[in-house]
């Protein structure tokens, strides 16, 4: 990629200059390099060419997000990561990182699998804390799982449910229904009433 600069155009009016630089020139000609060093970077990765020798491997992709809680709820922030994908048997470590810990008590923390009803990881967070939590968990099972994560903070308690893709990462029904077609077609699972 090329970047020229040409001159102004003499059959174009042109505006008054003053003796004093616009103080925006500088900012405009730093941003316009910017973008086009950016331009050069993303049509090199485009390439296809494979990375220099020496250069670090790619790493795992790694899901972030941020979850937040109703207004009336314990006020512990929570943000986690996750890995993208999961073998089935794959004993994976999700890192929980917590904010919002301003009671003086500091804040409880109960890390749960709901499938098997197992506490995974249960602790008492100090105020302030900031230190990233590590829960390792085993995903046993195919498909869409969750495990929640339960905050109390000055008598207030929050859950929140982070979802891991485990194989096909696709949420799979409970096999007790019947799956049937409509008169027109629609499929629709039957499933027994309960008392």
């Amino acid at each position: 990629m090329t970047l020229a600069i040409l001159p102004p155009n003499p059959a174009l009016p042109q505006p008054a200059r003053s003796a004093t630089p616009a103080p925006w020139r500088p900012a405009v000609a730093a941003l316009s390099l910017l973008v086009a060093l950016a331009s050069a970077a993303h049509a090199a990765s485009a390439s296809g060419h494979p990375a220099p020798a020496g250069s670090a491997p790619e790493k795992a992709a790694v899901q972030a997000e941020r979850l937040t809680g109703k207004a009336n709820a314990s006020g512990v922030t929570l943000r986690y990561e996750v890995p993208e994908k999961i073998a089935v048997g794959e004993t994976v470590t999700l890192l929980l990182h917590f904010g919002g810990i301003h009671a003086a008590e500091g804040a409880e923390l109960e890390v749960r699998d709901p499938a098997t009803q197992t506490t995974l990881l249960a602790l008492h967070l100090p105020a302030g804390s900031s230190k990233p939590v590590p829960v390792t968990h085993v995903a046993r099972t195919d498909g869409l799982q969750y495990l929640d994560v339960i905050t109390m903070q000055g008598g207030r308690r929050s859950v929140r449910s982070i979802a891991l893709r485990v194989g096909s990462g696709q949420a799979k029904l409970k096999a007790e229904g019947q799956r049937r077609s409509t008169a027109a077609g629609e499929a629709v699972i039957s499933l027994p009433s309960s008392k």
